[in-house]
């Protein structure tokens, strides 16, 4: 069992878990509250709309790599020293979440859940605030692609793992676990309190989970933050693609 969730040493520094805590506030509370006045009389107007939904995911991203930029960068000697280690543990992941995401909606719809929604939030994110993920796609698929790939994994990296699993995987390895279980409900919570709708949100949690439990599994596995930041970066990448055939099919 030990070789498959072996011991885990790797964590930011105090001073950097701890500013992702406000980070956490600005990026779930107060940037979304401050988005309807931004956005004033665009809304409606979907073609418009998407780039807030876009500058959000950014947005986010460039700020939380600016809070753990000295961690990865720290963290990427590891990488370079033993590159092939770590490669096949992100193809590894990378599969992994693929193959899971496919059997768990597949689950989760034979056992009565509306597929469409499901799909309404993939690729995973760290919260939408207008437009879900698949619509974005479907408005932006280029650009759309590359803030999935490359913005909104390090967001999701920085607020759900570093801050939360690293540190109670280092204390136990099940907390880690439970711990981003309940940080990635917080947004939908957040969400279904503004706006409602808590059926098609809780969906898009149970759909999404099993990402981040994968992810995180290995940020266990390799015990170096750069595996589960690469492997969800090369999810999404492959989720948007699988997600433009799907709009291709449907619409």
């Amino acid at each position: 069992m030990k070789r498959f969730f072996p011991a885990m040493y790797n964590k930011p520094e105090p001073i950097q878990i701890f500013l992702l805590i406000p980070a956490c506030v600005w990026v779930f509370i107060l940037l979304p509250l401050f988005m309807p006045f931004i956005g004033m009389g665009l809304w409606e107007q979907w073609e418009l709309s998407v780039w807030l939904e876009i500058g959000y995911h950014v947005a986010n991203g460039l700020l939380v790599l600016f809070l753990i930029f000295a961690y990865l960068k720290e963290e990427i000697f590891m990488v370079t020293t033993e590159f092939r280690f770590y490669l096949k543990h992100i193809l590894l992941t990378v599969g992994l979440i693929i193959g899971a995401e496919i059997v768990w909606t597949g689950a989760l719809f034979l056992s009565g859940f509306d597929l469409a929604s499901m799909l309404e939030h993939l690729p995973v994110s760290e919260m939408t605030v207008s437009h879900t993920s698949l619509f974005v796609l479907e408005l932006q698929p280029i650009f759309g692609t590359i803030t999935f790939s490359i913005f909104v994994p390090i967001t999701v990296c920085g607020l759900f793992y570093c801050l939360v699993f690293a540190p109670l995987c280092n204390i136990k390895p099940w907390l880690g676990y439970l711990g981003v279980a309940v940080m990635t409900l917080i947004p939908p919570v957040i969400d279904i309190i503004w706006r409602g709708n808590a059926a098609f949100v809780l969906v898009g949690y149970l759909a999404t989970l099993p990402i981040h439990l994968l992810a995180c599994w290995s940020y266990q596995k390799t015990d170096n933050v750069w595996t589960p930041l690469l492997s969800l970066a090369g999810a999404n990448l492959l989720t948007c693609g699988l997600m433009q055939i799907y709009l291709h099919l449907v619409i």
